[in-house]
């Protein structure tokens, strides 16, 4: 059955997902093996990525909140979304997408920013309906905006990467893509929004806390509906 019952009689559900190394184009996605992935939220829960990236939490809170952190050698501290857990199970492809230390300094250096350790750096993609980091090719919704609630002083963002996957401070929208940045974002709880004329897409809240990289990747991101 997808649904369980803990000894305290609750409902549990399986979760279970992916830790993907963000690359640059033309190469496929890595995966993050051995690392150690726990719940924010139950800081006594934790596992371990297996050769494929692929880990699993068999009996989580039904309705819990639950924000999913990654921790691997030579990549930054990451997390995904803050999720509201379904009431039935599975919850399937919750993703990491986690650039290794070397891409992440070198993306900072793309978008001329110091990371400040006292900050979290956001990441996102906005994404096509149906699609996701298991397929091949972009899978982002091109013409988007994106905007964060509190709102943020300009400097921070949004900067949307261009169909090469290289963030560009220029643009005004996503590219085929999808992907936007937040720079050096103050620790806090914040709603991610997409709009696009004739599109609707799922709000992503996200926990910034100081040094990490927070990502709500696909299918658990800014997903066209």
């Amino acid at each position: 059955a997808s649904e369980s019952e803990s000894e305290t009689g609750a409902a549990t559900l399986l979760v279970s997902g992916d830790a993907f190394a963000f690359t640059l184009p033309g190469e496929d996605y890595g995966r993050i093996a051995g690392a150690t992935i726990g719940v924010l939220e139950q800081p006594e829960l934790s596992t371990t990525s297996d050769a494929m990236g692929h880990f699993e939490f068999p009996a989580l809170p039904a309705g819990a909140t639950a924000t999913f952190t990654i921790a691997a050698e030579g990549f930054p501290p990451a997390r995904t979304k803050t999720f509201t857990l379904p009431e039935q199970g599975p919850l399937e492809r919750v993703t990491f997408q986690v650039p290794d230390d070397a891409t992440f300094a070198a993306l900072a250096t793309i978008v001329d920013i110091e990371p400040d350790p006292a900050t979290c750096q956001l990441a996102s993609t906005v994404t096509r309906v149906g699609k996701s980091l298991y397929d091949a090719g972009a899978h982002g919704e091109a013409g988007a905006t994106v905007t964060i609630d509190p709102a943020l002083p300009p400097e921070h963002g949004p900067i949307y990467f261009n169909a090469q996957v290289i963030p560009q401070k220029d643009l005004t929208e996503t590219s085929e893509d999808g992907g936007i940045l937040y720079t050096n974002v103050p620790p806090g709880t914040y709603v991610l929004r997409a709009s696009k004329a004739g599109v609707e897409f799922e709000d992503v809240t996200i926990r910034c806390d100081a040094g990490v990289l927070v990502n709500p990747s696909p299918p658990h991101g800014l997903q066209a509906l």
